[in-house]
């Protein structure tokens, strides 16, 4: 399949001042040159001007050629630069594939980068991440993958665990040499020297799923006490409605903020009330249900002589609203705001941020957002963990142990994943990718 030339669109479709259509694959020039005749004196990696012609259509693009093996996917490629527009770009999408092309599978461009080694399987899971990223923590992130870090994290692991496998296969392939083998004990001590560093890496997967998903920020209190005018302040506009009629917020409502480069997703809820009223009941229910699975909750109040509402969550802050009314009084309260005059938005804000996220981690090179990449970690980890747990003495055992930890690893760059892992990763990327 992968000697086949595909084609897709790289860019967003829709109108726009231009569009880039990506054509890769051996016959990748000829294809492209059916319609795009100036493609006969293409220079590699230089712009060429030109009329496309196909069909009676006639357009002034421009056409750049890389040919392999110094290209995005390791193969001859043609980027087509037409004019921006939807109509337009799936007429020469159409006319590429009457030339001998097929349609890309979504992914297929950075699949066969992968397959023809010009990145691994953890720097192409890092293009999705930058694409997807909604918040400069999460974009730092997917570029720490793209660049590599990543992908020299886990050889460095692994080299550490070829290094003890050679050490033992020496000691059991060569006993009547007169050399001084490796012994268990040692084996056992540089396993635990990787450990402490999968268990470093492991300790930010907390920090950085929520750098990659956003913080989910729960309003919750009773109907009236300004969860609605807290979510504006937070977000910056007139997201909710707000008004003195109790019950007013009847449904979820959301809205988001970043706040040092982490994206917090701010939930508000129907008040909590007993009520007859079977559509608030509804709303109860969810503002119940978003409680119990947020990050944080911020539990309002609009008079100090009021107690916070019992809340399923172990991670609570409780705001004291309406600051503006009652003074500085702050009592048994984690903050006191003024929804109405900003009052402290500010630093509910770094609270919020307090609580949530592990400031020391920010700063690490490399924090793991994949997934993939924590549960495969922990598998490794897992098998490593047996090895100073089994109460073998052969050092046979133990490095079967040690290459099944090698292998585990090595399903995030690659090195050991099976077709369909491969094939699960890129059905996630958009067609031109």
């Amino acid at each position: 399949m992968e000697k086949e030339t595909i084609c897709a669109i790289a860019t967003p479709i829709g109108t726009g001042g231009v569009a880039i259509i990506r054509v890769s694959g051996a016959e990748a020039l000829d294809v492209a040159r059916q319609i795009f005749p100036a493609l006969e004196h293409a220079e590699p990696r230089r712009a060429i001007f030109g009329k496309l012609e196909f069909s009676g259509v006639i357009d002034e693009a421009i056409a750049l050629y890389f040919p392999a093996p110094k290209s995005f996917t390791g193969e001859d490629v043609v980027e087509l630069q037409i004019h921006g527009g939807f109509y337009l770009s799936n007429a020469v999408i159409n006319a590429l594939i009457s030339a001998g092309a097929r349609m890309a599978t979504p992914g297929e461009f950075s699949k066969r980068a992968v397959l023809n080694g010009k990145m691994d399987m953890s720097e192409a899971e890092g293009i999705i991440d930058i694409i997807n990223a909604d918040s400069i923590s999460s974009l730092r992130a997917g570029s720490a993958l793209l660049g590599g870090a990543m992908r020299e994290y886990v050889d460095n692991l692994q080299q550490s665990l070829t290094n003890c496998m050679v050490d033992i296969n020496v000691a059991l392939d060569y006993p009547e040499y007169d050399i001084d083998f490796v012994t268990l004990p040692q084996v056992r001590e540089r396993v635990k020297a990787v450990l402490d560093t999968l268990d470093r890496v492991l300790k930010t997967a907390s920090t950085g799923t929520k750098i990659k998903q956003g913080v989910s920020v729960v309003l919750a209190g009773e109907p009236n006490v300004g969860k609605s005018s807290i979510l504006n302040q937070l977000v910056g506009y007139d997201r909710a409605i707000v008004t003195d009629i109790a019950g007013t917020t009847r449904d979820t409502v959301e809205g988001s903020f970043e706040y040092n480069g982490v994206r917090f997703n701010v939930i508000d809820t129907a008040g909590l009330r007993e009520t007859s009223d079977t559509v608030e009941r509804v709303g109860i229910e969810r503002a119940e249900a978003e409680i119990r699975q947020a990050d944080v909750v911020l539990s309002v109040v609009d008079s100090p002589n009021k107690t916070p509402e019992k809340i399923e969550n172990s991670n609570i802050i409780k705001v004291l609203n309406k600051l503006d009314q009652h003074g500085k009084t702050l009592g048994d309260f984690d903050i006191a705001i003024s929804a109405k005059t900003s009052e402290n938005i500010e630093a509910l804000k770094q609270l919020i941020f307090d609580r949530t996220i592990n400031s020391a981690v920010m700063s690490e090179s490399l924090i793991l957002t994949n997934a993939r990449h924590i549960e495969v970690l922990r598998r490794a980890k897992e098998k490593l963990e047996q090895v100073l747990q089994n109460d073998t003495n052969e050092l046979e055992c133990v490095s079967v142990l040690i290459m099944d930890a090698w292998n585990t690893l090595g399903e995030i760059t690659g090195t050991t994943a099976n077709e369909e892992i491969i094939n699960a990763i890129f059905s996630k990327f958009c067609l031109g990718k």
